[in-house]
């Protein structure tokens, strides 16, 4: 069987990822620091990080039955250049000349956030569609190590551009690797035809009407499964805890290194790094039995964090946390992508995202509030949440079956 790296259309998409990911790098730290110079809090932040699940809410039910419709590489380039208007916007709302650009940046952030699910539901449909079954876990694995390498350099782009100018500047950067991605993923070429129909007003109005139909087809389906969407339950703490993460780490360098933004990069780098190195041990470390150990870690680093305020363990906590954050993300994505029917692909993707989009409305506004009592307080709160998820995760190790075997 071919390797990941031999097969030209996961090359290519990897490629995609890799440039998605790098203004991803950017985005991230680069609007949580121009927020917090803007209001001089975290709360602006989590309030985007919050609203951008409500975005996610919103689109998520009628975008699987979309994507579905459609080939999956045309709706992730156009998500991709959907995502370089919304970040070209949030730097021209920084630095037009307008009372508050803060209501404007949110709004854009949200829009973003929009075209980002539908990105991810595409790549998951392509990658079930055009991607070996004997490859999947690997590819999401590599995925994993090409979205965090694109992060780690977008952060080093991000520590440069800032040297010489400001976090509006740096958001330019990402509006260009926006557009190579989208110019990149347009050259990919699907292993076998998709069940797709032409994009039309027509196909838009059957999404909408038809929608409810489509997902009680699927609920109906799966309704014997309870522990399936426990599974997409749980995909929300991943994306929380590295949410989490990239929010405090700005109050906990504002903290203990008197505020100087490379920690902020380096420690988010660490984070990366620690992904990247797990993407080389998948094969034995991302399994099902394993998951609610990877969860119960993730709680226990953000303990380790609310208590220390010693440099090497901060970055050995990013280090670690990163690891064990790839290790849940990448079974629970592969095996969801596996076990979904032939028609469920885009809509298991989005449904999973809609737990994320859920997880971020409804748990970030508790990071946050958290975080304003003190710093330690909001990496005590991330722990229980973690811990809550991986008791989660303890029946889901005990009770999921897959149709195809993962890992």
């Amino acid at each position: 069987m071919r390797t990941v790296w031999q097969d030209p259309r996961a090359r290519r998409m990897l490629g995609a990822i890799l440039m998605s990911s790098l203004g991803f790098g950017l985005n991230i730290l680069a609007l949580g620091q121009l927020l917090f110079e803007l209001t001089g809090s975290t709360g602006a932040f989590v309030t985007v990080l919050a609203s951008q699940g409500i975005g996610a809410i919103c689109v998520l039910p009628f975008c699987g039955p979309v994507v579905d419709a459609l080939r999956s590489t045309r709706v992730y380039v156009t998500a991709a250049l959907g995502k370089a208007v919304c970040v070209l916007a949030i730097a021209g709302f920084a630095a037009a000349p307008v009372g508050d650009p803060v209501p404007f940046i949110m709004a854009a952030a949200v829009l973003l956030a929009v075209f980002d699910n539908i990105e991810r539901a595409a790549l998951f449909k392509f990658t079930a569609h055009h991607i070996d079954r004997g490859l999947v876990v690997r590819f999401n694995a590599v995925t994993g190590m090409a979205f965090q390498v694109g992060v780690v350099i977008g952060m080093a782009l991000l520590g440069v551009v800032l040297a010489f100018g400001t976090p509006a500047r740096a958001l330019l950067v990402s509006v260009v690797a926006s557009a190579l991605c989208a110019k990149v993923a347009s050259g990919v070429r699907p292993a076998k035809a998709e069940n797709t129909r032409p994009l039309s007003p027509a196909l838009l109005r059957a999404a909408l009407t038809g929608m409810l139909g489509d997902w009680g087809q699927m609920f109906r389906r799966y309704q014997g499964e309870a522990v399936v969407f426990a599974m997409v339950v749980i995909c929300a703490a991943d994306f929380l805890f590295a949410n989490s993460m990239s929010t405090l780490v700005v109050p906990l360098v504002d903290r203990f290194y008197e505020g100087r933004s490379w920690y902020v990069s380096a420690l988010e780098a660490t984070f990366g790094v620690g992904m990247v190195t797990a993407s080389f041990f998948t094969s034995r470390t991302a399994k099902q039995r394993l998951l609610p150990f990877w969860l119960a870690a993730q709680a226990a680093i953000a303990l380790l964090l609310s208590v220390s305020g010693t440099p090497a363990v901060h970055f050995l906590a990013f280090l670690l946390g990163g690891f064990a954050n790839l290790n849940s993300l990448v079974w629970l994505l592969a095996s969801l992508q596996q076990h979904a029917g032939e028609g469920d692909k885009a809509k298991m993707a989005s449904l999973r995202l809609l737990a994320i989009g859920l997880g971020s409305v409804l748990l970030m506004p508790a990071v946050g509030r958290a975080a304003k009592i003190s710093l330690g307080t909001g990496y005590a709160g991330v722990a229980a949440i973690m811990l809550a998820f991986a008791v989660c995760g303890v029946w889901v190790a005990a009770r999921f079956r897959p149709r195809v075997a993962v890992g």
